[in-house]
């Protein structure tokens, strides 16, 4: 697993095109699959612009599952459809950690982040999100900033 060293910012506020699905950890390759296409399907007739990277949220956690909500920032604020809604991930305090690699790692990116917020008597919020940067064939090269927010 190649991370950078974890960190503490204050990330800023963004307005976010997604949708979202409650899931189990293991279900969450397949479901963005089907998330994903959805939104960019959306944005070909909202007459709005992707303005980042793609995000991936995660909160109401539960041993059920999780709520997860996948999009993107957008150029303006929007009406809700059925499927896709406008959403500000609100800015603040959280727990930083840079992975380059494949996507299947970000789950023990995840658990290390996590473990590093106790070891550090942090108190989580109970709100996590993925960055994904820009798409590289080679998997080695993906690089993908993960978010824990803080209390």
């Amino acid at each position: 697993m190649a991370s950078d060293t974890i960190e503490i910012v204050t990330a800023s506020s963004v307005l976010l095109a997604v949708t979202e699905a409650f899931v189990k950890r293991q279900e969450i390759p397949a479901a963005m699959g089907k998330a994903f296409p959805l939104v960019y399907g959306w944005l070909q007739s909202s007459g709005k612009l992707q303005v980042g990277h793609n995000y991936a949220l995660y909160d109401q956690f539960s041993p059920s599952g999780m709520r997860m909500r996948v999009g993107f920032p957008i150029s303006g604020a929007f009406e809700d459809t059925a499927d896709v809604h406008c959403f500000e991930l609100g800015g603040g305090r959280a727990a930083h950690a840079r992975h380059t690699g494949d996507y299947s790692l970000l789950g023990q990116v995840s658990e290390r982040l996590n473990q590093w917020i106790v070891d550090h008597q942090l108190a989580p919020a109970g709100e996590s999100w993925e960055v994904y940067g820009d798409w590289d064939d080679d998997p080695s090269k993906l690089i993908t900033d993960v978010y824990v927010r803080l209390v």
